[in-house]
Formats: C-alpha cells, sequence, structure tokens
C-alpha cells in the first residue's frame, strides 16, 4: 500500500521536503500578473509587488486536476487543505477525490478541512506522518488526527491591513489610520475557520 500526504501550498512545505509529501500550489492574482505558489516562487519580489501595487490581491485554489497529479497513484492518501470558509480548496480535493476512486476503488482517501492555514497545518501534517510511522492503520490515523486537531490552535499578527484594504475587508481609512499609529492585529483561527480579531496592540 502506498502512502501520501498532500496539502495546498498555504501549509508552507513543498513537494519533496518531508517524505510522502505533495504540495498543490494556489495562485496568487495581482492585477494582470499570475503568481505560482510554489518552489520557483520569488517570494521577496512578490511581497514587493503586493507593497507598491494599487490593484487588488487574490487568490486561486487548485483544480481537480491539479489534486489528482498530487494524488500520484497512491492507495492511502490524507489531504489538508486550508480553511474551507476562505477558499475552495477543500471542495476542490473532495471533487478529485470522488474522480480518483472511480479509476481506483480501492484507494482510501480523507479530506482535511484544517479549519485553519500555515503553522496550523503543518502540526496536522507532522503529526499524520508521526502516526504512519507508529504503525497506525489509515482508519486509527484518521480517527486520531481529528481529535488531535480538536488542540491545536493558530495565533497571527498582522504588520498591515493594507492588503485587507485593497481587497475590501476593511476601510482604507482604518487602514491608513493603523499604518500611522502603528497598531497590529493579533488574531486567531475561529472555530468556524474565519479570521478573528482578538487583540490590538502598538508596535511589535
Amino acid at each position: 500500500m502506498s502512502f501520501k500526504i498532500i496539502a495546498d501550498s498555504s501549509s508552507n512545505l513543498r513537494t519533496g521536503e518531508i517524505e510522502n509529501f505533495a504540495s498543490v500550489p494556489l495562485k496568487i492574482i495581482l492585477g494582470n500578473t499570475e503568481y505560482t505558489d510554489n518552489e520557483a516562487l520569488d517570494v521577496k519580489a512578490l511581497v514587493e509587488a503586493m507593497s507598491t501595487s494599487k490593484e487588488k490581491c487574490s487568490t486561486s485554489c487548485p483544480n481537480v486536476f491539479d489534486w489528482n497529479e498530487g494524488f500520484g497513484g497512491a492507495n492511502e492518501i490524507f489531504v489538508v487543505t486550508i480553511t474551507s470558509s476562505l477558499s475552495g480548496c477543500y471542495s476542490s480535493a473532495v471533487r478529485a477525490k470522488e474522480d480518483y476512486i472511480k479509476e481506483n476503488p480501492n484507494a482510501k482517501i480523507c479530506i482535511i478541512d484544517s479549519l485553519s492555514t500555515g503553522p496550523e497545518m503543518e502540526l496536522i501534517i507532522e503529526k499524520l506522518m508521526a502516526l504512519r510511522e507508529s504503525g497506525a492503520t489509515f482508519e486509527e490515523a484518521e480517527a486520531q488526527i481529528f481529535e488531535y486537531m480538536k488542540k491545536t490552535r493558530l495565533l497571527v499578527t498582522l504588520e498591515s491591513l493594507k492588503n485587507l484594504a485593497k481587497n475590501g475587508r476593511v476601510s482604507t481609512t482604518v487602514a491608513k489610520i493603523a499604518g500611522v499609529l502603528g497598531i497590529r492585529v493579533i488574531g486567531t483561527a475561529s472555530a468556524d475557520g474565519y479570521l478573528e480579531p482578538i487583540h490590538k496592540t502598538r508596535g511589535e
């Protein structure tokens, strides 16, 4: 039985960093330019472009074909996605699972909505790897990972509200005032997978 863990690129992990792991890239769209979030992405150039551009920035989730490419013929697959509250990654992965099972009826696939992103997704992936290494069966790992997720939590700090203002999430006036005063928002991933502000602070 071949085993694999797949996640979208918001997990911050890349294909090849961990054995039996594949990252399926999201795309960042800034104006008319599309950036693929993979090993070749020049993050410094992207951040600079985002900070100087006045155009709206958005993302595009992996499609069904992208996910199926990531599955790579494995028989036991765990998929970890960015929160479904902010992206279509989860629903796209579910559709890919349905297609894959038709072609591979003996395959087992567990799609996990992390209800989070970044570091919390990494924790989930690391736990799945540890369960696999401990000899847990697919079914045991599936049951234990959801129990584990009840104990993890994501905390974030936003240095700037500029991009949120560009996308209409906050007013430009609020973003400018926050920038002038050095206000940073501290937030967490809520139980429903939304970014929930919990505190405001001045400076680092």
